[in-house]
Formats: C-alpha cells, structure tokens, sequence
C-alpha cells in the first residue's frame, strides 16, 4: 500500500532546513501558510493555526509527519477576510431578562433616577455571543489543507536542493578521505622495518653489543608488525567509503546510517594513528580526521 510519504518524498538527499510558503485564496478569503524547518535528532513538530481551524491541528500533523522524517517543522496558517462567514452571533435571551430584572431591582432598591438602556445591556458579559458556523469551517479546511500542502512541498524543494548541495560536498571529502587511504597504505611495511630497526637498536644499546638469540628477535619483531600492521583498518575504511556512497543512493532518509558510519571512520583513524609512529602516517591521518570532522558538520542537517 502506498504511504502518503511515498508519494511526497522524491528519493534524493535532503537537508533538515528549509522554509516554503503558500497563498490560497478563494473570493474574499485568502489563506497563507509558512513552514520553516531545522536540524533536529527527532521530528519534532510545532502548528500555530487560527482559532476557527483548531479542530484541523491533528490533519496539519499528519500531513506534514507524512512528508518530513527528520527536523523541527514549524507550521504557521493565516486567514484573512471573509470573517463574517465562519461566524454569527447569538443573543442569549434569558440571560438579558436576569440582566435587566436585576438592574430595574437596583434602580428601585436605591432609587436611581436613570433608564436601562441597550447600551447598558451590551455592557453585561454573554448577553450577545459569537457563534461559529461550523459548516462554512468544514468547507474552508479543504483550501486550508491546500495552502498547508502547497508551502510543504515548497520546502521539499528548497531542502532537496540544500541537500544535493551537501552531499556533493560530501562526496568530494569522502574522495578525499579515500585518496588519503591509498597514500597510507604504501607505508604499511615502511612501519614494520621502522618499529624492528628501533627495537634493534634498543637492545643493542641495552646489551652493549651482545649477541642476540635470532629466534626471540624474530619473535619479537613478529608481535611488533602484528600491533603495528593497518592493513585492516585501511580495509574497513575504504568499505565504510563505499558503503556511505551507496547509502546516498537510496536517498533521504538516511541521516542516522551515516552518523553510524561517520563513528566508525573516526575509530579506525584514531586506531591508525595509535597503531603507527611514523610521522608520515601521522600527518596523513590528520588530514583524514579533518574531512571527516568536516563531513560530520554536514550529515548533522541530513535528514
């Protein structure tokens, strides 16, 4: 079955902010709708409507949870002209006759010389109360949920078009972050010979020059490369690059599947880094925590 965000969501990458507005209008009454949105974790949604549409709160909610995933949505709807269809006016009888008999009462209990007048009666609370047409109100909601659409799907727009934006740079960085893989990868054993050359040199300079036991040598230069090999940690990220690229192919939403990839890029780095000595190396994985710092401050507003 086809969900409403089916037929909304356009499969491409979108940010969290965006503002789209809308004007509906049918003879004297016009109505416009704003809705801005931001970066959130959740969706988070916020409606102001006018008191006359209060009832249609739960519809604005469920169109609009029907077209964002992500982000604080704040929807405003205004209505002007036309007033004088959506609502009458009563005049509570009874209660005026309570009025007035109590005012002649207090004319003659403390003999006041001055008539009831209507104006005195307009004075006392409820005597005339407004009445809102509810049929006419029913009728409007089809433009107001029009207008409520019309500036949603203006906000998809602008949206789309930030997030294009945004993984195109993203997509760069996740090139550069590769490139910078394929520049380590070359110093893997550079390391090894390095870590076996220090630990020579140290036991020499701890024996004096006494000869070694090769095999204990071997052993020990063998757990050296062990802890010191990155192989797999180039691996991992180069999958995790692939990975990414292809969660930006299925489109929106997708913002929490590369918070989680972005996590693990950044513990294979910080592994990289503890794992090697090699200045080399280390300058290499400064520039790939850079990008992917840079890549987070992007996914933070991708929906």
């Amino acid at each position: 079955m086809q969900t409403e965000r089916d037929t909304l969501r356009i499969p491409t990458i979108n940010s969290m902010t965006g503002f789209g507005r809308a004007l509906e209008v049918s003879g004297e009454v016009e109505i416009a709708t704003e809705i801005r949105s931001v970066n959130h974790r959740y969706l988070d949604i916020s409606v102001r409507l006018p008191k006359v549409y209060s009832s249609f709160e739960p519809e604005v909610r469920r169109i609009v949870s029907g077209a964002v995933e992500r982000g604080r949505v704040e929807v405003s709807v205004s209505r002007s002209g036309g007033g004088a269809a959506l609502m009458d006016v009563a005049l509570d009888l009874e209660l005026a006759r309570s009025y007035h008999e109590c005012l002649l009462e207090l004319r003659t209990q403390f003999g006041l010389a001055d008539d009831v007048t209507v104006s005195d009666m307009l004075t006392l609370a409820e005597i005339i109360v407004p009445v809102q047409k509810t049929d006419e109100i029913d009728k409007e909601l089809v433009l107001a949920e029009r207008s409520v659409r019309s500036a949603l799907a203006a906000l998809g727009t602008m949206r789309q078009t930030e997030g294009k934006a945004m993984w195109a740079d993203i997509e760069h960085r996740l090139g550069s972050i590769g490139r910078i893989a394929d520049q380590i990868a070359p110093l893997v054993d550079q390391v090894t010979v390095a870590a076996n050359e220090r630990l020579k040199k140290r036991v020499t300079d701890l024996t004096g020059g006494m000869q070694l036991d090769d095999d204990r040598l071997l052993m020990e230069t063998a757990l050296i490369a062990e802890r010191s090999d990155i192989t797999e940690e180039i691996t991992r990220i180069r999958s995790h690059l692939e990975q990414f690229l292809s969660f930006g192919n299925d489109g929106s939403p997708i913002g929490r599947k590369l918070d989680f990839l972005l996590q693990e890029l950044l513990r294979e780095t910080n592994t990289i880094a503890s794992k090697s000595s090699s200045t080399d190396i280390a300058t290499y994985v400064v520039n790939m925590k850079a990008e992917v710092e840079k890549i987070r401050e992007q996914t933070q507003n991708i929906e």
